[in-house]
């Protein structure tokens, strides 16, 4: 008897040890992520791409980060060559492995790219002021809500964890756009926010009109090739 309230017991310690850290821990944010790559300038990636808008270059400004961090994309869409793609970051964070796996890139070193990369971050209440930490190779841009909330012009390798920096999260569903630009080397990111949250909706499922005037076009293209 004693032994099976023991075992009551310790399980519920492990319930509420898990609930906590679910909740309160700064947990690696791997996705699903919704992705899409954007060429830079010849030896302009990484630093000097920051602040260039690769969606509005690619897609001949017909969208833009701007309008993607406001109001999400749609999988399968396209920007320039490349199509928006869900997928999990891996766990070292590596953008080139994850591309490569996923058969958009054949090159495991691609340089002068940046990654867009999407994904919904449900909070039951407003959460102002609460830590969002990231780390990246090379340069990165934040975006949330649309609008941008930490920036790092740097060309570096990537660990866990290099920026910390403060956001709000509002009541409900909360767009959260990641940009990496890759100068040369290695290339990816790590992202994790002190709140308590879950992953909500998909972006693109978001009750919101989708980026742009380009979804039904990019879609009629998308069927037609």
């Amino acid at each position: 008897m004693y032994k099976k309230i023991y075992l009551i017991a310790l399980t519920c310690l492990l319930s509420l040890s898990i609930m906590t850290f679910t909740a309160d821990a700064q947990t690696e944010i791997l996705g699903p992520w919704l992705w899409v790559i954007a060429p830079c300038a010849a030896g302009q990636g990484g630093q000097a791409s920051t602040d260039i808008d690769s969606l509005a270059v690619a897609s001949n400004n017909e969208i833009t980060e701007k309008e993607v961090a406001k109001k999400g994309a749609i999988e399968g869409d396209v920007v320039g060559d490349y199509k928006w793609i869900l997928s999990n970051l891996p766990a070292g964070g590596d953008i080139n492995v994850m591309m490569v796996n996923l058969g958009v890139i054949q090159n495991a070193d691609l340089n002068d790219v940046s990654s867009y990369a999407l994904i919904t971050i449900k909070s039951s209440n407003a959460q102002p002021g609460v830590t969002m930490k990231t780390g990246s190779d090379d340069s990165i841009k934040v975006w949330v809500n649309g609008k941008v909330v930490f920036t790092n012009a740097v060309n570096r390798g990537r660990a866990v964890w290099q920026d910390t920096f403060q956001i709000d999260l509002k009541k409900g569903d909360n767009l959260l756009l990641v940009k990496v630009s890759e100068r040369g080397g290695g290339w990816g990111m790590h992202v994790g926010i002190d709140a308590e949250y879950t992953l909500g909706s998909l972006p693109g499922q978001l009750p919101v009109e989708p980026a742009g005037k380009l979804t039904t076009r990019w879609a009629d293209i998308k069927r037609t090739r």
